[in-house]
């Protein structure tokens, strides 16, 4: 997706859902060309391959033991722990990959890329690496990008960015995790109203 126009990065930023939900991320400005995907694997920092690698296995694991008998619950509800315990140890390590420096939150996100409120104004095309912390231990996401758009809003600079430089496998986990967190909101909004209802 090398040299591609302002135009078709816009479009490219429209083949996903985009959940209105604040994460934290990291983008730092590239000097230099858009990265091939043997760049782009050579630069994942290892703790992102390993969150990414520990999820898969999980998952795999807990589906092969619910296909089991019921002999299998009480192993399958002890791996399930020990799997949130790895989570949090990886949650932890992916914490000290999260340069304060080059924070940012976002307004939104999704498979496509993501938008955030900066400070400073982004050139429209610039090459940016991108780091996603998601929310509720969902794991984090790795990759590059490029801006499509850096308008004035109010005292401050909305940049969207396109990531255009992804491993297939986290762009599924971060469609999968834009879709969990939407539906936590609307479980959330569905409780609110309920308590709503009843204190009426």
């Amino acid at each position: 997706m090398s040299d591609l126009t302002l135009k078709q990065l816009q479009d490219a930023y429209q083949d996903y859902f985009s959940l209105e939900h604040s994460i934290n991320i990291n983008v730092k400005v590239v000097n230099s060309p858009l990265p091939d995907e043997a760049q782009l694997l050579a630069s994942i920092p290892a703790p992102f391959l390993m969150v990414s690698d520990a999820s898969h296995f999980n998952g795999q694991s807990l589906r092969s033991l619910h296909r089991l008998s019921e002999v299998a619950a009480e192993l399958s509800v002890y791996l399930e722990q020990q799997a949130k315990k790895v989570d949090m140890l990886l949650h932890y390590v992916l914490q000290l990959q999260n340069n304060r420096d080059e924070q940012f939150s976002t307004q939104s996100y999704g498979g496509s890329g993501c938008s955030f409120l900066s400070d400073t104004p982004f050139t429209p095309l610039a090459v940016v690496e991108i780091k996603l912390f998601l929310a509720n231990n969902d794991g984090a996401v790795f990759g590059y990008g490029q801006v499509i758009d850096c308008e004035k809003q109010d005292d401050r600079w909305q940049i969207r960015v396109v990531l255009n430089r992804l491993r297939e496998e986290d762009r599924d986990l971060l469609v999968r995790a834009s879709l969990h967190q939407q539906s936590r909101l609307l479980k959330q909004k569905a409780d609110l109203r309920k308590q709503q209802n009843d204190s009426q």
